[in-house]
């Protein structure tokens, strides 16, 4: 079955057209003023959440939005996602992956969940013909 499939019936059931329902403004949008450089420098990243405030136990997506050192989107990438509480020494509760391309370098990640308030790390690994880097986006939750 296509993965994007469940995204759609979610969708229409909550009343959205189903050319919607793909679209990425069925989505948050991040915004690129407040991106992040990766550690070496090769994309800058800025994500949103579908949860404003992210809650405990609530299973929610994100966008990531990746741009190259100019500015320009990254359509060809592979993210991987990973993180955890650096102080509990545990990874995240879920395995977030990113489940669709929305268009302008944003990609869909489903499955973000934390399972209790503190300090966590939210690590996006990304590669694409520009080379692979990564970025550790701390969270206080």
């Amino acid at each position: 079955m296509n993965a994007l499939f469940p995204l759609l019936l979610l969708a229409l059931s909550a009343g959205l057209p189903a050319a919607d329902a793909l679209a990425g403004d069925a989505w948050p949008t991040p915004n690129p003023d407040n991106a992040q450089v990766t550690q070496f420098g090769r994309y800058r990243i800025s994500y949103a959440s579908a949860l404003e405030p992210i809650e405990i136990n609530r299973i929610h997506a994100w966008v990531a939005q990746v741009t190259d050192a100019d500015g320009n989107p990254v359509v060809d990438a592979t993210i991987r996602v990973s993180g955890g509480m650096p102080e509990h020494d545990h990874g995240l509760p879920t395995e977030p992956r990113v489940t669709a391309y929305l268009g302008d370098g944003r990609y869909l990640i489903e499955g973000m969940r934390f399972h209790m308030s503190g300090a966590w790390h939210v690590v996006l690994k990304v590669k694409s013909g520009t080379g692979e880097d990564s970025l550790s986006i701390p969270l206080d939750i």
